[in-house]
């Protein structure tokens, strides 16, 4: 469900530069507060204009271009007022915890090529008592200083071809390896013959990467250091080994006071190295250095130890990275153990204790912590209005007495329905130094001063044992100790330095993972376009590229194991894909090369990379966030991929700068039927869907997807709200598109503007879905969705559903689908295949993108998307072409500065793929013989000619343009009311565009086209603005265009006199139907009409709308006005075609009215039967005439419409004998065959004696189906 916030957004980039140097005042426009109701009470919300509250926390984003990265912003000044009492209520009721200084966080960042001056504040700090609110602030521009550049990607990989044989490896925690050759036997290497100094180990052991792009980070693979253990005779024998020290997956470090933390890896529990088999080189060894002697300022003979529980059993949310462990509901009290030899009892264990419980059920639940016994610590649990609530409990045991510790985590509740999972138990204490195990680890945290001489003592320290100083990452160090009896010394710095100590008996042996082909990806050239698929899909994702080659565009497609390998040391990794992206942004801003413009995620993404649920689709992986309590700030975003430059990481105002976006697939099937719809409608139709388009009787031209549907933009809101979906939503975006892009064409679907009706399962809006589904099948550039929603479709009152999407077949006219919605394509989420995944997977139809949510979003969040998009959606580029769907949501992240929750808006589809926005201009030279600049009037009953041509976008003529325009000319704004049928649904006004006067096609040559059509009576006889809209199309190219200056209105005095209606005439599915034929549950009403003056479409007049009444439900009509298309050249004739769907098995009948542009009424009835979907049968097999002499046809009465049908007639003689078979391929468009004819000759060409044969009639369905039927024929002579 959609969350409530309260202000909406809408932003603006600046033109002007930022100079260098120049003062510059930001001033935050603070508004009136809003007054919101809480935990029902009224509270008042301090406001800032066009910006929603991050997390709760009033802030405001700035944003200006600048020339370039090459400054610093400094902040000069800045002014406050004291915070209002309203103010100060609002930040104790939501627990903010304000700065005691302000610190707005400035940077100079990057979109894409644009440098931009991003200040985001957080406008309120406390100075002593007092709680000040920022009014303005002073910013300058200063040089940016000549700092040591980062480290560059490397040219080239230690993976490359050429570097010997490589093999992959895998470690699940820190500590010395051992490769032997037995080891190296088992994956396969021959030792015979190997010299052991031929083996080198590559690996980084970071854990997971860091997220911001300019902390350390070791590129490509770090050679390890090495020991060699024999091979000195250069081969290696059953006694030789090889040492290494490798890292875990999951990462210790310092943390303050608590002492060490641990970073856990999200996506592996496994760490990867590489063994490397090249005689070509000589490995990295481990070096020796002496410290068994020295003076100590201090003596350590006890060290910092840390120990952790942590199980990852459970997402809380389904989303987030951090995953929880124990549930404590029925057992409220749960033991863990901890043993701890050698603890140095006269030292404190600090404890470090988080887990969450469904907060708003938690009031009085607390918690306590004992160990071995002996209460540590209480409190009672926080209660917050989300989903749950985190607790983190920080405590000492001051004087713990045993090495084997009992911990014990006891939960009170007050409600049976809460439930408390824990996260973690961290411990921190101090051990003697005392060696254990076969090897440890050891450190002092203490160890700062490096001046001071520090002596460690190591007591039972076995003969054979050594020590190694790990401070040089993939370089440890074997130390040279003074060993006295049982005791180890060496003298160090005092820095902080880890050790590792072993007995040199008993190591640890990594797991085989598989051999490694030799790779080189940072090698690669730079492109405009990076596929990263998951390796099941490569020959789709190749097929993709491929698409794209050959329409200009330079691609990679790469595999992610192939990206892991070089850029997270074989570990998945999000930040991997990102970095691999960066190397080529970075190049391209270091030396002027193609800069990478878009990057498609190919393949489905869960929001468990570790494979705990069931039926998990981890293809390609997504980014989740670390808030993983709340259902709507637990948010997976594919945001983080695009995040390039050097300061930025997943903050709020980071900007993408390339075009991200991702599709759906988990089986070869679905990429194959993926990619097919990309190419379909990128290359304006195709033979894909030859066999797979829904009714064929809808179009003749099943190959093309050109149409007018081109120019529609179609606004669905939903009800109730105050109206907030209307007022705030749909008509400032109409008003936007009005505006700017007066070309294309809005209808409005306002689910409040339907009747409202009351079923079994609640209120529903029947109109509005069969509205929607109707619009989406007949086509509509764009489909925008506003209110409350989620996974199984959209509105309270499902006026979306899943089986209403997957029953969309609109292949030839693919919407992008935009929901401002909550959840709706949540796609990361395995145990759902949600609405918005089977808008993109429905391989026939539905959406060929969508700019959709996956997480739940707050209202003014929408707003401002929404207003972002249709500033974005319409544009074109340098060159006038349509935006792709990458640059249009890259476009729409950046210019909506609200909160992190916009992240929850992602591009499901192809980013390279452009908007099927016409390329070219179709202009109007003149009405009736009057230029455009007289603003002719267009009078009821009065005949318009009207002339115009095809141009670019500068303007020149296309003088190469033959093809056909088709104009629709709109009667003017009519005023529309919703019906407040809820209690907080009000009345509101609206305006549309609809009523047609006139549409037809005409032909084009040469680029200018003339038409003409007579005005209906039955427009609205104000006058007012009209509205000429055109949609061409040529075999090649299409064109767009629009006039609105001349007038509508009045009433010809010298108009047509005529009383004679239309002629009709009413078929189902094609002319072959006859009068009570058989039909399936989804025929098309086909209507051919002549008037000689024209028909009537407008909708204007009562009563005289186009219809179709079924089974005579004369309260129901079918309006089929809009369904209405002119013949070319001509506003005579023209036809219908409305598809039904659904309709029940057995009789019929449909009665058929229209009027004449004059209001003379016609109507036509007739009566079919539709027959249950069936196997393949023949009802009636037939030819005509029979007997014959020297031609006979065949018609056959069959159930199979709407297929590619292998048609074979066998002719035989009495005798038996076959003398003739006749075999086609028949597009079936309705239930009747015919055409297939014989002149009575057999194989041979002669004629055939006269007498009676016997013919087989067969034919198979595109699915191999068959039906068959024998019948007699005769021939005379």
């Amino acid at each position: 469900m959609m969350k409530s916030t309260f202000i909406v957004l809408t932003f603006f980039f600046c033109a002007p530069y930022l100079l260098l140097g120049q003062k510059m005042i930001v001033t935050i426009p603070w508004s009136q507060s809003t007054e919101f109701i809480l935990n029902e009470k009224p509270i008042k919300i301090p406001t800032i204009q066009n910006h929603v509250p991050d997390n709760g926390v009033p802030s405001y984003h700035f944003l200006e271009r600048v020339k370039s990265i090459g400054f610093v912003p400094t902040l000069n000044g800045f002014q406050t007022v004291p915070a209002t009492a309203d103010d100060i209520m609002y930040l104790e009721t939501m627990g903010i915890s304000l700065p005691t200084s302000f610190d707005p966080s400035m940077k100079v960042t990057k979109a894409g090529e644009d440098a931009y001056l991003s200040i985001f504040i957080q406008p309120f700090y406390k100075k002593g008592n007092q709680i000040l609110k920022i009014t303005e602030l002073s910013v300058s521009l200063e040089p940016k200083p000549n700092l040591p550049k980062e480290k560059d990607f490397a040219l080239t990989s230690a993976l490359a071809p050429g570097s010997g044989a490589w093999y992959k490896v895998a470690v699940t925690a820190d500590g010395i390896y051992k490769i032997d050759k037995s080891f190296l036997n088992s994956m396969g290497i021959q030792t015979s013959g190997l010299n052991p100094k031929h083996i080198h180990v590559f690996g980084n052991g970071e854990g997971c990467l860091p997220e911001l792009n300019s902390a350390p980070y070791t590129d490509d693979l770090a050679e390890n250091a090495i020991e060699i253990i024999g091979g000195n005779d250069n081969s290696f024998d059953d006694n030789d080994y090889i040492l290494f020290y490798a890292y875990g997956p999951h990462k210790w470090y310092p943390s303050g006071t608590t002492g060490f933390e641990q970073r856990r890896n999200p996506y592996s529990d496994q760490s990867f190295y590489f063994i490397n088999i090249d005689a070509a080189k000589n490995p990295l060894t481990i070096q020796s250095v002496d410290l068994s002697s020295g003076t100590e300022q201090i003596v350590f003979n006890t060290y910092d130890y840390r120990d952790l529980h942590e199980a990852d059993l459970v997402s809380l949310v389904g989303g987030g990275k951090r995953w929880y462990g124990e549930l404590f509901d029925v057992e409220l009290s749960k033991s863990f153990q901890f043993s701890i030899p050698n603890l140095d009892q006269t030292q404190p264990i600090k404890y470090k204790v988080s887990l969450a419980s469904n907060s708003q059920l938690a009031a009085g639940t607390s918690q306590k912590y004992y160990s071995n016994g002996s209460l540590l610590y209480q409190s009672t649990l926080p209660v917050s209005p989300y989903d749950f609530n985190k607790s983190i409990s920080n405590f000492t045991d001051p004087n713990p007495t045993s090495n084997e510790i009992s911990f014990l985590v006891s939960i009170t509740r007050n409600s049976a329905y809460t439930l408390t999972y824990l996260d973690r138990i961290l411990l921190n204490c101090r051990r003697n130094l005392v060696f254990y195990a076969s090897q440890f680890g050891f450190r002092n945290l203490t160890q700062q001063d490096t001046t001071k001489i520090a002596k460690y003592q190591i007591s039972n320290f076995p003969t054979s044992g050594f020590v190694w100083d790990l401070s040089t990452p993939h370089q440890p160090k074997k130390i040279i100790t003074n060993n006295n009896g049982l005791t180890c010394e060496f003298w160090c710095k005092e820095v902080y330095t880890e050790f590792v100590a072993s007995n040199n008996l008993t190591f640890y042996t990594p797991t085989f993972i598989g051999s490694v082909t030799p790779q080189n990806l940072h090698a690669l050239p730079q492109v405009d376009y990076l596929i990263i698929t998951h390796p099941d899909f490569i020959s789709q994702a190749e097929r993709l590229a491929d698409l794209h080659r050959n329409q200009g565009l330079e691609v990679h497609v790469v595999r992610t194991d192939k990206i892991f390998n070089e850029f997270s040391s074989g570990a998945q990794d999000p930040v991997a894909i990102r970095k691999f992206a960066k190397m080529f942004y970075d190049r391209a801003n270091q030396n002027g090369t193609k800069m990478l413009k878009y990057m498609c995620l190919f393949g489905d993404g869960t929001y468990d990379p570790k494979g705990r649920v069931a039926n998990n689709n981890n293809y390609v992986l997504t980014y989740q966030v670390d808030e993983s309590e709340n259902h709507i700030s637990a948010m997976v975003t594919d945001d983080f991929y695009g995040m390039l430059d050097d300061v930025e990481a997943i903050y709020d105002s980071d900007l993408l700068d390339i075009g991200i976006g991702r599709l759906l697939v988990s089986d070869q099937t679905q990429a194959k039927q993926q990619v097919d719809k990309i190419a379909h409608y990128m290359m304006n139709g195709s033979d894909l869907f030859s066999s797979s388009v829904g009714n064929c009787c809808l179009d003749d031209t099943l190959k093309s997807t050109f149409g007018d549907w081109r120019t529609k933009v179609t606004q669905v809101a939903d009800d109730e709200e105050n109206g907030y979906f209307i007022k705030n939503d749909t008509e400032p975006q109409y008003a936007l598109i009005k505006t700017n892009h007066r070309e294309m064409n809005c209808d409005k679907i306002y689910l409040d503007a339907y009747p409202q009706q009351t079923s079994a399962g609640g209120q529903r809006y029947p109109d509005a879905l069969d509205a929607i589904s109707d619009r989406v099948k007949r086509g509509t550039l764009v489909l925008n969705y506003v209110g409350h929603g989620g996974e199984v479709g959209l509105a309270e009152e499902r006026v979306v559903t899943i089986p209403q999407i997957k029953s969309w077949e609109n292949i030839n006219a693919l919407t992008l689908f935009v929901s401002a919605t909550c959840e709706f394509t949540k796609y990361d989420d395995p145990s759902r295949v949600s609405a918005g995944e089977w808008a993109a997977l429905n391989p026939t139809g539905a959406a060929i993108a969508l700019m959709t949510t996956t997480r739940s979003v707050f209202f003014g969040v929408n707003s401002s998307v929404g207003n972002a998009f249709f500033n974005s959606v319409f544009q074109r580029d340098i060159q006038n072409l349509p935006k792709t769907f990458g640059e249009i949501v890259q476009n729409t992240k950046n210019l909506a500065q609200t909160s992190d929750n916009k992240r929850s808006f992602t591009l499901i589809g192809d980013p390279a793929l452009r908007l099927a926005l016409p390329s070219y201009k179709v202009v109007t030279d003149s009405i009736n013989g009057q230029p455009m600049v007289y603003k002719d009037t267009l009078n009821a009953l009065r005949k318009v000619t009207v002339k115009g041509h095809v141009t670019d976008f500068n303007n020149q003529p296309l003088t190469g343009f033959n093809g056909t325009v088709v104009p629709s000319v709109f009667d003017k704004i009519k005023n529309n009311l919703t019906l407040a049928q809820d209690p907080s649904s009000p009345v509101i006004n609206f305006e549309l565009q609809r009523n047609v006067i006139y549409k037809g096609k005409a032909s084009v040559v040469n680029g200018y086209f003339e038409f003409s059509f007579i005005v209906p009576k039955d427009i609205a006889l104000n006058y007012g603005l009209g509205k000429l809209s055109y949609y061409a199309f040529s075999n090649s190219i299409d064109a767009i265009g629009v006039d609105t200056s001349f007038y509508i209105g009045g009433l010809n005095p010298n108009g047509i006199v005529d009383s004679v209606g239309p002629e009709l005439q009413v078929y189902l599915n094609d002319e072959n139907f006859v009068m009570g034929g058989n039909t399936d549950e989804n025929p098309v009403l086909f209507l051919k009409i002549f008037d000689e003056n024209g028909v009537n479409t407008v909708g204007n007049g009562i009563g005289h709308d186009l219809t179709a009444i079924l089974d005579g439900k004369t309260s129901d009509p079918i309006l089929l006005n809009d369904y209405y298309v002119s013949d070319l050249n001509t506003y005579q004739s023209g036809n219908v075609k409305y598809p039904f769907s659904g309709l029940s098995a057995g009789a019929h009948t449909l009665k058929v009215k229209i009027w004449d542009v004059n209001n003379n009424p016609s109507d036509a009835q007739i009566n079919f039967q539709v027959q249950e979907e069936a196997n393949p049968s023949i009802k009636r097999l037939i030819n005509y005439p029979n007997p014959f002499t020297t031609h006979t046809e065949f018609m056959i009465e069959h159930n199979q419409s709407c297929d590619n049908l292998d048609v074979q007639i066998q002719i035989y003689t009495i005798s038996g004998r076959l003398v003739k078979t006749i075999s086609e391929n028949v597009l079936t468009k309705g239930f009747t065959i015919r055409g297939i004819s014989w002149d009575g000759r057999d194989e041979f060409g002669d004629a055939l004696a006269k007498g009676v044969y016997i013919y087989h009639f067969e034919y198979r369905t595109s699915d191999g189906k068959k039906a068959e039927g024998t019948e007699k024929l005769v021939i005379l002579k």
